[in-house]
C-alpha cells in the first residue's frame, strides 16, 4: 500500500510538471525569429611615450594610428550592418592633456566620420582614466559602411610641466548586424 501510494504521488507530480511545461508551439514562426548577432573587435592598442610626441628638434608634434577595417569591405557585411559602437579607453600619466580625433575613412582617404576625445592630464602612478563611448547614430550608419580605416590622431597640450609619461590606448568596435 505504501509502495501504491508512493507511485501514485509521483505520477501526479509528474503529470503537473508536464502540464506546466507544455505550451502550444507553431513551428511556422521559425521565420519571424530574429537573433541579432554582435561582434566585438578590437581596433587600436597602444602605449605612446614622451619620444612619440617630440621630433629631432624637440619640437612637439601629433602621434597617429591607423588600423584597416578590411572585413567592411564585404557586401554582405555592409548589407547586415545596422549599428556600431566605438569604446576607446585612455589611461595617462603624461602631466599634460591631449585632444584625440578619431576618423574613419573612406578607401580615397576622405573623411565619413569622425569624433573628438579629450584626455585630462595624468600624475606618475596615478593615470588618469577616460572610458569612452561614440554611439553611431542610425542615420551615420551608410558613413560607417562606406569606411575602409579607422586613424587615432593624438595631439598633446603642452604646459610647463616635463614631457615625460605614458598614454595608452584599448580599443573596440561594436558592431550590430541583421542578416535576412
Amino acid at each position: 500500500m505504501h509502495n501504491f501510494a508512493h507511485l501514485r504521488k509521483t505520477c501526479f507530480l509528474l503529470f503537473l510538471v508536464m502540464q506546466s511545461c507544455v505550451k502550444d508551439v507553431d513551428i511556422d514562426q521559425y521565420q519571424e525569429i530574429v537573433i541579432p548577432p554582435t561582434a566585438a573587435l578590437d581596433l587600436v592598442y597602444f602605449t605612446l611615450s614622451a619620444e612619440n610626441f617630440l621630433n629631432s628638434s624637440g619640437q612637439v608634434q601629433t602621434a597617429k594610428d591607423e588600423v584597416r577595417l578590411e572585413f567592411l569591405d564585404d557586401d554582405y557585411i555592409q548589407d547586415g550592418l545596422v549599428g556600431a559602437n566605438f569604446n576607446f579607453i585612455f589611461y595617462n600619466t603624461f602631466p599634460q592633456a591631449f585632444s584625440v580625433t578619431v576618423k574613419l575613412l573612406a578607401t580615397n582617404n576622405s573623411v565619413r566620420y569622425q569624433f573628438p576625445v579629450e584626455v585630462p592630464p595624468g600624475q606618475p602612478g596615478t593615470p588618469t582614466v577616460v572610458n569612452y563611448t561614440e554611439l553611431v547614430p542610425a542615420s551615420r550608419i551608410n558613413d560607417i559602411k562606406r569606411s575602409i580605416k579607422l586613424v587615432v590622431e593624438v595631439e598633446m597640450q603642452p604646459n610647463s610641466e616635463p614631457i615625460e609619461g605614458a598614454l595608452r590606448l584599448e580599443s573596440k568596435a561594436f558592431y550590430k548586424f541583421e542578416f535576412k
